[in-house]
């Protein structure tokens, strides 16, 4: 089983492999500050889903994001104090092969609800 504040975590913030995979860069690398594109191709994943994952990560409050001089997002590692001991909790976990198949599991349902998650969290911002 899933540690419950790693499972709001995920609820609220990870819920997808490539926002895990953005969160374990970032979380090894706490001082890269690059573009979605750098991103993209330093992690072999295309630049689309990276670029909403970046997005959605600052909108979450996991990632900061600045405008450069091209007007091109930058991105860097900003948690929130709330989910800095999820977080943590999260790294721990994923060292354990066990645990990392279940946090892995987790996100993958999660993964699936996740574009109607956003939709509903939009209308309720629109209405």
């Amino acid at each position: 089983m899933v540690d419950p504040l790693v499972q709001r975590l995920l609820e609220r913030a990870i819920d997808s492999p490539v926002k895990l995979h953005l969160l374990l860069l970032f979380h090894e690398n706490p001082r890269l500050e690059a573009t979605a594109g750098a991103i993209a191709e330093r992690i072999c994943r295309d630049i689309w889903s990276v670029s909403q994952a970046l997005q959605e990560l600052a909108d979450d409050g996991v990632m900061l994001r600045a405008a450069t001089a091209h007007g091109e997002p930058v991105y860097r590692y900003a948690p929130l104090d709330e989910f800095v001991d999820a977080i943590h909790r999260l790294i721990r976990g994923y060292d354990d092969p066990l645990e990392r198949d279940l946090l892995q599991r987790s996100i993958r349902d999660l993964a699936s609800y996740a574009p109607f998650r956003r939709a509903s969290s939009w209308d309720a911002q629109v209405a």
